[in-house]
């Protein structure tokens, strides 16, 4: 009888956070999941929080979206369990990131866009990583949304310098001549795909390329958004 229950113990999937409880809602456990930094009033423009007032310190003109959204803010545990999905191929992690991330999507009520397309890793970043982080999160969102996913339009020339420790004047001019289309874009409501958006640089720079092409509905989604001052 005891190893009965020892099976049925063992085949309950365990929370992702702390692998103990078993899962509750999107893979982690209801402890976990409500401890979780979630970006409950984001601005639609930069994707910060809203202040008390619900109000926003960004510049709405520095920023070319329809909407900016992340589930989480860039905080412990989340900050942790994206450094595992990234460098540790924790690749169970994505559904979960993808579920929290369309739930947010949803609580927003943004019309949802034609296309989405995921930021791309130089090719030697995805030789050493095996795979594309934000690709494998955009596929997710694109079965739990139904929206269909281009992971060829957008192309980096290889630049594979980290952009971790860099400012975010720095960002920008590196970011300037990183990515290109490989060809032209049918849609006009598109939505970049990324894991963390910390100065915003990556996906404007995307954006304003997008601009160019004749797209004018354009939102940024990533899993977590790093609270950096305007």
């Amino acid at each position: 009888m005891r190893l009965f229950f020892n099976q049925i113990l063992a085949s309950q999937a365990l929370c992702l956070c702390c692998q103990y409880q078993k899962q509750a809602k999107f893979g982690f456990c209801l402890a976990c999941y409500q401890d979780l930094p979630h970006l409950t009033r984001p601005c639609l423009y930069c994707g910060l929080p809203l202040n008390e007032d619900n109000l926003c310190t960004c510049h709405p003109e520095d920023w070319p979206f329809i909407a900016c959204l992340s589930a989480f803010e860039y905080q412990f545990p989340i900050n942790k369990l994206i450094g595992q999905y990234k460098n540790q191929a924790r690749l169970g992690l994505c559904q979960s990131f993808a579920q929290s991330l369309a739930a947010q999507i949803k609580k927003q009520k943004q019309p949802l866009p034609q296309l989405l397309i995921p930021v791309p890793l130089s090719p030697q970043k995805l030789a050493k990583r095996g795979f594309n982080q934000s690709l494998e999160l955009a596929k997710d969102l694109g079965k739990i949304l139904s929206i269909p996913v281009d992971y060829q339009l957008l192309q980096t020339v290889g630049q594979a310098k980290s952009q971790k420790e860099l400012s975010k004047k720095q960002r920008q001019n590196l970011n300037a001549e990183q990515f290109y289309l490989s060809n032209k874009i049918q849609q006009t409501h598109i939505a970049i795909i990324d894991d963390v958006i910390t100065t915003g640089a990556t996906v404007k720079t995307i954006a304003q390329i997008l601009q160019k092409q004749g797209v004018t509905h354009i939102q940024a989604w990533s899993i977590a958004r790093v609270m950096t001052k305007q």
